[in-house]
C-alpha cells in the first residue's frame, strides 16, 4: 500500500489530505478522491510516510495516465501559495484546464439489474437523479460497496484543428467574370489587399463565418489556393531592425540568467524584438508562451506570428474560448504538440512541454493581477517559473511597472531601452487648459472639434478617449440632492440613455430610470458627468455623415464583437473612434492621425498609492496610438495643466514619473519598498463585519509585536458596500522577508476575508 498527500483541486484548503492507493502513483498526477462524501479531482502532491492513523480513505482511481507536472511545477505551487497566502487547492486547480470539459469524465457503469439505471451515465447526470448532492453521493457509495455499479473513466478524443493558408490563384480581371456570392467577393477583396492569409484569420476578422462553403466553392472554381504550407517565403515577413532593436536582440540572446525588461516607447517595434529572439528559441526546439493583457491582442499577435513562423504551430488560450477549445490546447501544449501559446493571464500556469521562454507584452497592465476568485499576479508567477524552470523571461512595455524599473536598478533584471519609434516620429502632444481654452460646449474645447474636423477631412482616423462608459456618471435630483445609487453597492448608478436605464458597473444591477425622485417626488432630475455614450451622441450631432464607432464593455459583449469592431476600425479611411481603456492596449492603426483625451483629471488625484503611475501609464499608452505611420498629434484636455504627468506626456518621458514615484514610495513605504497586504472583510451584516475585523486585529496584535509590521485599519474602503456585502479593510505593511506568520490568521478567517498581496491598486 502507498500513501500520498493529495491536494483537492478547486477547494479553499491550505493543506493536503492523506490518502492511500494499492499502486505506485507519480507526484503531479491527478486522481479522483472522496472528499466529504463527494467525488472531486485531487493532485498527488507528495508521497507520505505510512501514517499511524488507521482510518485513511482510498484514492478512487487515477484520472491521468501519467503526471503532467514536474518537480518544478510542484515547487511553483508551494511558492505561490506561500507568497500570496493562497489556498493550495485553488492554486493547484490553475495548472489544469477547465474540469467540466476535460478529456476525462467520471462515468458510473451498472453491473447488474439492481442498478437504478440501465446504461452508463456520467457522474454529473447521476447527481441530478437525487434531491441534493449529499443524498446522491451517499447512494453512490452504497451502490459501489455492494458491487451494483462501478466507476470508470470516459475519455473523449482531442480534435486536430488544422489551419490552412489561402491565396488568390488568378488575376482579379479574370475572377470578376465569375458569378460570385457576397461572401466570396469579401474573401477575394481581403486577399487582394492583404495577400496570402490563414483560413482562421478570415473567420476571426469576420470576413466569412465558420461552417460556410465559400472557400470550398472558390477552390473548386480554381480562384484560390488552399495549402498547409505558406507559399510566400517566410523571410519576406521579416523587417529590418533598427540599431537599438538589434542591440536589444543580441543582448537578450546572450544573457539568460536574469529576466529582461524591454522598455521601449510606443511604436518602437518591441514586438519585432521578441519575435526575433523567439525565433532562436523555436529553431532549437524550444516552446514559447506569449502573454497579453487583453483578448483582442491575441488575434493581432497570432496573425503576425503565423506569417512570421509559418512552419510552427500556434494556439490561443483565454477565457473567451469554449472549455473544449481550452482543453484541447492545454493537452497539446503539455504533450509538446504546440510551439507557441498566446494567452491572457491564466495561460501562465500551463505546464508546457519544453517551455524555454515566456514573453509578457504590455506588462504594465493591471489585468495581469487577478482580483476575483483566488488572487495572484501573473507577472510574479512568471518570475517564479523563470527561476524554477530555468527559462528566459521578457517583460515588455512602453510604461513599465515602477516595481520592475526598481528591479532593473537593483540589477535583478536586465534593462533594454528603445528610445525612438520604428521609422516614424513620436506624436506632438498639446495640453489644453480647460480653465482658459475657449469651449465648444461643456465637454469639448473648440480646438478639439476643429482638429477632429481637419483630420476626417484628410480621410484619417481619430480616437476620442474618455475614462468611463455610459451617458452620464450619475443622476441627481436638483430639488433635494438625491443621487440614484445601487442597492447592492455603495456607488452611484451610471445612466445609459439609449436603453433609458441605470446600471451598476460593479455588480451589474440594472433598473429603469424613474420619472421622479424617490425621496421627494420631484421631477427635476439632472444627469452629471459623461461617458462614451454621451461623447458619441455629441459627436454624432457635430459630424452626422462621418462613421463613428464606440468601443467599451457595454457594446462589446463577446470576443466576436471585439474582433469585428477592431477589424472595422482598421479598415482604411476616416473614422471617429470613441472608447475607454479597451483602445489603449496595443492597438496599432496605421492611419490614426489624432488622439483626443477627455476628462483626464479623473484619475490623477485618486486616494491610491498607485494613482500617479497608473494615470501616467494610461495617458501615455492612449497617446501612443497616434501617428504609427506618419507623425500624429495628441490633444489632452485638463483643468490641471501644471501637473507633472502632462509635462512628462509632452516629452514622452515616462521615466520622469517613474523616478519621482519611486522617491515617494520610498518615503511612505509602499511597494517595492515594503510588502503590502490588503485584507478585505466582507459580510451582509455590518455588525458582523465589525466583529470579524476586531477579531482579526486582536489576532494580528498577538503576533506583530515580534515582527517588522505596520498595521493600518480597519477602515471603510471607498466602496463601503459591494454586491450586497458591507466591507472594511485592513492594510499591513511588512518590512521583513518572512510573511508566514500571517498564514494561520488568513486560514482561520478565510471564509470572511479576501487577501490581496501587493495589489496594483488599493481601490478594490
Amino acid at each position: 500500500m502507498y500513501y500520498y498527500d493529495v491536494v483537492p483541486l478547486g477547494q479553499r484548503l491550505f493543506k493536503p489530505y492523506t490518502y492511500k492507493y494499492e499502486q505506485k502513483l507519480e507526484v503531479g498526477q491527478r486522481v479522483v478522491i472522496d472528499l466529504r462524501g463527494k467525488f472531486v479531482q485531487g493532485l498527488v502532491y507528495r508521497e507520505s510516510n505510512t501514517p499511524e492513523i488507521l482510518k485513511i480513505k482510498d484514492i478512487e482511481f487515477p484520472l491521468d495516465e501519467k503526471s503532467y507536472l514536474n518537480n518544478s511545477h510542484i515547487k511553483l505551487l508551494e511558492r505561490v501559495c506561500n507568497y500570496f497566502l493562497a489556498p493550495m487547492g485553488e492554486i493547484a486547480k490553475l495548472f489544469f484546464p477547465p474540469a467540466s470539459s476535460d478529456v476525462y469524465k467520471l462515468k458510473i457503469v451498472p453491473l447488474n439489474e439492481l442498478a437504478p439505471f440501465e446504461k452508463p451515465i456520467f457522474y454529473k447526470d447521476f447527481l441530478s437523479l437525487y434531491k441534493d448532492n449529499s443524498t446522491a453521493n451517499k447512494k453512490l457509495k452504497e451502490l459501489l460497496s455492494t458491487n451494483v455499479v462501478k466507476l470508470d473513466l470516459h475519455k473523449r478524443s482531442i480534435r486536430e484543428n488544422k489551419d490552412y493558408f489561402v491565396s488568390l490563384s488568378m488575376d482579379l480581371s479574370e475572377i470578376w467574370n465569375f458569378n460570385l456570392s457576397k461572401g466570396a467577393r469579401n474573401v477575394i477583396n481581403y486577399l487582394s489587399i492583404n495577400g496570402e492569409t490563414l483560413e482562421s484569420e478570415l473567420y476571426e476578422k469576420g470576413i466569412i463565418n465558420r461552417g460556410t462553403t465559400v472557400l470550398k466553392t472558390l477552390h473548386k472554381k480554381g480562384i484560390i489556393n488552399i495549402t498547409e504550407d505558406f507559399l510566400i517565403n517566410s523571410d519576406e515577413e521579416k523587417v529590418d531592425l533598427t540599431d537599438e532593436q538589434k542591440t536589444a536582440v543580441d543582448f537578450i540572446r546572450t544573457h539568460d540568467d536574469k529576466p529582461h525588461l524591454l522598455y521601449g516607447v510606443t511604436g518602437s517595434g518591441k514586438t519585432e524584438v521578441f519575435f526575433e529572439v523567439g525565433e532562436s528559441v523555436l529553431e532549437k526546439g524550444g516552446k514559447l508562451l506569449i502573454l497579453v493583457p487583453e483578448i483582442s491582442l491575441t488575434s493581432e499577435i497570432m496573425s503576425r506570428l503565423k506569417k512570421r513562423f509559418s512552419k510552427y504551430k500556434a494556439a490561443f488560450y483565454h477565457s473567451s474560448l469554449t472549455s473544449s477549445e481550452r482543453v484541447d490546447t492545454w493537452y497539446k501544449a503539455v504533450e509538446g504538440e504546440i510551439d507557441i501559446v498566446i494567452g491572457t493571464r491564466s495561460a501562465v500556469w500551463i505546464p508546457i512541454k519544453d517551455l524555454k521562454m515566456i514573453i509578457i507584452d504590455e506588462e504594465h497592465d493591471q489585468s495581469f493581477y487577478q482580483i476575483e476568485n483566488v488572487t495572484y499576479d501573473a507577472i510574479e508567477v512568471a518570475l517564479f517559473r523563470k527561476e524554477l524552470e530555468n527559462i528566459q523571461l521578457i517583460l515588455s512595455s512602453a510604461t513599465p511597472r515602477v516595481v520592475d524599473i526598481k528591479k532593473a536598478k537593483d540589477d535583478e533584471m536586465y534593462l533594454e531601452t528603445i528610445s525612438s519609434r520604428y521609422f516614424s516620429e513620436m506624436p506632438d502632444v498639446e495640453i489644453i487648459d480647460m480653465k482658459k481654452e475657449e469651449k465648444y460646449n461643456w465637454i469639448f474645447s473648440k480646438k478639439v472639434i476643429s482638429s477632429i474636423k481637419n483630420v476626417v477631412a484628410k480621410n484619417k482616423k481619430v480616437i476620442v478617449f474618455t475614462p468611463t462608459r455610459g451617458y452620464a456618471n450619475y443622476i441627481v435630483c436638483s430639488e433635494c440632492g438625491y443621487i440614484f445609487k445601487c442597492e447592492n453597492c455603495d456607488v452611484s448608478l451610471t445612466f445609459h440613455k439609449k436603453e433609458r436605464k441605470l446600471v451598476c458597473h460593479y455588480c451589474g444591477n440594472e433598473q429603469p430610470l424613474s420619472n421622479f425622485c424617490p425621496r421627494c417626488g420631484g421631477f427635476k432630475l439632472q444627469s452629471r458627468g459623461y461617458g462614451t455614450e454621451r461623447v458619441l451622441t455629441e459627436l454624432t450631432k457635430l459630424f452626422p455623415s462621418e462613421p463613428i464607432v464606440r468601443v467599451d464593455r457595454t457594446v462589446i459583449k463577446s470576443f466576436e464583437d471585439l474582433k469585428n469592431t477592431f477589424s472595422f476600425m482598421k479598415e482604411p479611411g476616416r473614422k471617429i473612434i470613441v472608447g475607454t481603456k479597451m483602445i489603449t492596449k496595443g492597438l496599432d492603426i496605421k492611419d490614426l492621425d489624432l488622439v483626443v483625451i477627455l476628462d483626464s483629471d479623473r484619475y490623477t488625484h485618486l486616494p491610491d498609492y498607485n494613482a500617479k503611475e497608473s494615470t501616467a501609464s494610461l495617458i501615455m499608452q492612449v497617446a501612443g496610438r497616434s501617428g504609427r505611420k506618419e507623425k500624429g498629434k495628441v490633444l489632452i484636455q485638463t483643468f490641471d495643466s501644471d501637473n507633472e504627468i502632462y509635462q512628462a506626456a509632452i516629452n514622452h518621458d515616462y521615466t520622469l514619473i517613474a523616478e519621482k514615484e519611486l522617491e515617494q514610495r520610498s518615503i511612505y513605504k509602499y511597494p517595492p519598498f515594503t510588502k503590502l497586504f490588503l485584507i478585505m472583510i466582507n459580510n451582509n451584516k455590518m455588525d458582523k463585519v465589525k466583529s470579524i475585523s476586531q477579531d482579526i486585529i486582536n489576532e494580528l496584535e498577538k503576533v506583530i509585536e515580534k515582527q517588522q509590521v505596520e498595521l493600518l485599519g480597519p477602515v471603510t474602503p471607498i466602496i463601503s458596500k459591494l454586491r450586497g456585502n458591507y466591507r472594511l479593510q485592513i492594510i499591513l505593511k511588512v518590512y521583513q522577508h518572512d510573511t508566514n506568520f500571517l498564514l494561520p490568521i488568513v486560514e482561520k478567517f478565510d471564509k470572511d476575508i479576501k487577501v490581496y498581496f501587493n495589489p496594483p491598486t488599493t481601490i478594490l
